[in-house]
């Protein structure tokens, strides 16, 4: 049985930073309609759990969307409803859209109700969405903890802030009641350009790094001052001296494990109170967990997550918890330079295919991404 990861559908060339995450409706709805003509099985994660002790298909998938994109609703729930498909959306409370009517989709566009470039994917879903695709059989909700933040973990000073898109989740921290808008607004201004981006992870596999306000406010009177004249290895140098002074902390075991159990307990039990269901599995932003975060996933009750505890030993026996075993369903190719679109209508076919072990497939996605590093190689 294939656990498959999507994320975004169909906001591929939509003006967003992590567009790469998206998969087009042509691959959709493509990969959609193989299922159907070869005889797959879509089923739940409450399905792929029992089958995990006596399976009865090996052509059973299962499909997972991660974050709770607003496209989840406009384009991926009704073509999965149209082909009678099933699908599991893994949500972050924080990000749900505060509107509580239901916005238009696909099916208005088929329903001549609205035209197909009226339609605004990008954002996330609401509630309301949330509930009418839980109820609907189609779309299975379940969590992907509170808050899908990074932290910095130490005083290592990797760069500084100058409104650089990868660091768009510093706008989520300071500013988390607009996290929901992060892909529709522009929130550069949320964070003071100058101040120090330290070592970082995801938020459920560290102890959080606090730096020291009379840094911070350091960082910011040192960049605007320097207009141009100092370098970012120089202004570093500089952070680095100041960071003698001003060291920074780190958080508590005590608040550390009550920030874990706000991201595990309170997302579970704001999702059952909201949605009148039962949150039995977890998924790990990014992959990022540790002994605690695991320990305190099972104290939770989620059934199953998905953690790997590929080379990573741990100390207790997680017999009786499932793993969630996933493979990634994008519609780009990355390089070391680049995420580049396969233009191909079947290429998501064909890299089903490839995580199925089909080794022609295998060679046909290496050959692909072989050919693209050549082209950027001479390009240079």
């Amino acid at each position: 049985m294939s656990i498959l990861m999507f994320h975004s559908v169909g906001c591929e060339k939509e003006d967003w930073y992590r567009s790469w995450l998206s998969v087009s409706l042509d691959h959709f709805e493509t990969f959609c309609k193989y299922l159907i003509k070869y005889n797959y099985e879509t089923v739940s994660l409450d399905e792929w759990f029992e089958n995990k002790r006596n399976p009865t298909s090996k052509k059973q998938v299962v499909l997972t969307f991660d974050d709770g994109y607003l496209d989840n609703w406009v384009y991926a729930y009704p073509i999965l409803k149209k082909y009678n498909l099933k699908g599991t959306i893994f949500v972050n409370p924080e990000f749900i859209d505060k509107s509580v009517e239901i916005r238009n989709n696909l099916e208005d566009v088929w329903n001549n109700k609205i035209k197909k470039n009226q339609l605004t994917p990008l954002g996330f879903v609401n509630w309301t969405e949330l509930k009418t695709m839980d109820e609907s059989g189609i779309m299975d909700i379940q969590s992907h903890s509170m808050t899908h933040n990074f932290y910095f973990q130490s005083d290592k000073i990797k760069d500084i802030y100058e409104g650089q898109p990868s660091y768009d989740w510093m706008a989520w921290i300071n500013k988390p009641n607009r996290k929901p808008y992060y892909n529709t607004e522009k929130q550069e201004q949320f964070t003071p350009k100058g101040i120090p981006i330290f070592d970082f992870g995801r938020a459920l596999a560290l102890r959080r790094y606090f730096p020291d306000e009379e840094l911070l406010k350091y960082a910011e009177e040192l960049y605007s001052s320097s207009h141009g004249k100092l370098d970012k290895a120089s202004i570093i140098i500089k952070l680095n001296e100041k960071l003698k002074l001003y060291p920074g902390t780190y958080e508590s075991d005590e608040d550390m494990i009550k920030r874990y159990r706000y991201e595990l307990f309170e997302s579970k039990r704001l999702l059952e109170e909201k949605l009148n269901k039962t949150i039995d599995y977890f998924c790990w932003p990014g992959g990022g967990y540790n002994q605690l975060s695991i320990d305190l996933c099972i104290e939770a009750g989620y059934k199953a997550s998905t953690a790997s505890f590929k080379n990573k030993p741990y100390a207790k026996d997680y017999t009786d918890y499932k793993k969630i075993k996933r493979v990634s369903m994008t519609s780009f190719i990355s390089t070391p330079k680049n995420n580049h679109y396969a233009k191909r209508p079947n290429f998501l076919v064909n890299l089903f295919k490839s995580h199925e072990g089909r080794i022609l497939n295998k060679n046909i996605y290496r050959a692909e991404k072989l050919w693209l590093m050549i082209l950027e190689k001479t390009r240079n």
